[in-house]
């Protein structure tokens, strides 16, 4: 655990005073361990008949639920990479590739069939659900999920490093040999798109994200199916903040869906185009509105990313997509 002196601290003692809570400790950090590929008993899928239900009953949920504790609350309050990386599988901005897939390696590990999750952390947020589809299927999931680094064929911008990002261009040649030598028969992708990918003065438009997501997938193996998860809705403010100063009416924290869900036409543009697999995130997400708690669940992890806890949650609703796929014979 770390102690950071930064915005998360201010936020955090932001909270615990809307909290009331006397033990809360502003700034601390609790990474998420990679999912147990040990004995623990499987969850069983919630069907997503059932998580509808609980996205339209969210909407008008007011009290803060008494299971979410003041830690999840900090720390959820920002995209800190603890939430939603996989120890031992975040490769460093330099990196072009991984000496060992191991640690990227979920699911039922001793599994025959290979899927691999492509694209950047708002991919890799993904994995504990991909981890429980592969268990209680028989599958192996392979994350191969790098920051700044999505899933379209593109030469991404870095922000922190203010130049073109070869090294994704290295790590995407690298992902796609490792799809090929592990004979992945189900390819995942996801990843942030805001139309700003590609860095200052190039505008990344939905027709150009189809376009790069098209040349991924028609690089991929003959016979490989692909899913293409939309991008998930984006509040203006840290969700978990606004839960934390409003535990008593978290109305204010549902968001109108008109100007949280963005605009999915690259990603299903990209499936209608190749006959692939476009996967409409939106309806687990919001109705009229986009509540920041659901099921009695913090959804997000700061703006950009979802809590480990509802990615889990949603894996039944992308496993019961996903069936015929998981169940063809080979």
């Amino acid at each position: 655990m770390t102690m950071r002196l930064t915005a998360k601290t201010v936020a955090g003692v932001a909270m615990c005073a809307a909290l009331m809570s006397a033990g809360c400790q502003a700034g601390i950090d609790t990474p998420v361990a990679a999912p147990d590929s040990g004995s623990a008993p499987v969850p069983a899928a919630v069907p997503q008949a059932e998580v509808l239900q609980a996205v339209q009953a969210a909407a008008d949920l007011r009290d803060l639920p008494a299971n979410i504790t003041t830690d999840e609350l900090l720390a959820t309050s920002g995209d800190y990479a603890e939430q939603w990386s996989i120890e031992g599988c975040e490769p460093a901005l330099a990196q072009t590739r991984l000496d060992d897939i191991g640690p990227c390696t979920l699911g039922d590990t001793a599994g025959d069939r290979t899927m691999v999750l492509i694209g950047d952390s708002a991919a890799s947020m993904w994995h504990g659900a991909l981890d429980l589809i592969g268990k209680r299927n028989g599958w192996r999931v392979i994350a191969l999920t790098k920051s700044n680094c999505g899933p379209a064929a593109l030469t991404y911008y870095q922000w922190q490093l203010e130049r073109a990002y070869t090294e994704c261009d290295d790590w995407q040649d690298w992902r796609m040999e490792i799809i090929g030598q592990e004979k992945a028969e189900i390819v995942v992708m996801a990843g942030f798109f805001d139309g700003g990918n590609q860095g200052p003065g190039r505008d990344t438009t939905p027709r150009v994200w189809r376009d790069a997501l098209v040349k991924t997938i028609a690089e991929l193996p003959e016979g490989t199916q692909a899913f293409l998860l939309g991008n998930i809705p984006r509040p203006a403010e840290s969700p978990s903040e606004c839960v934390a100063s409003n535990p008593a009416d978290l109305t204010r924290c549902a968001v109108p869906a008109a100007e949280a869900l963005p605009d999915q036409a690259g990603w299903s543009g990209a499936a209608e185009l190749t006959g692939q697999t476009y996967v409409d995130v939106d309806p687990w997400f919001c109705t009229e509105v986009c509540p920041a708690v659901i099921a009695d669940q913090l959804v997000y992890s700061g703006k950009y990313h979802l809590t480990a806890e509802y990615a889990r949650y949603l894996s039944g609703s992308l496993e019961e997509i996903m069936v015929p796929a998981l169940t063809a014979p080979r």
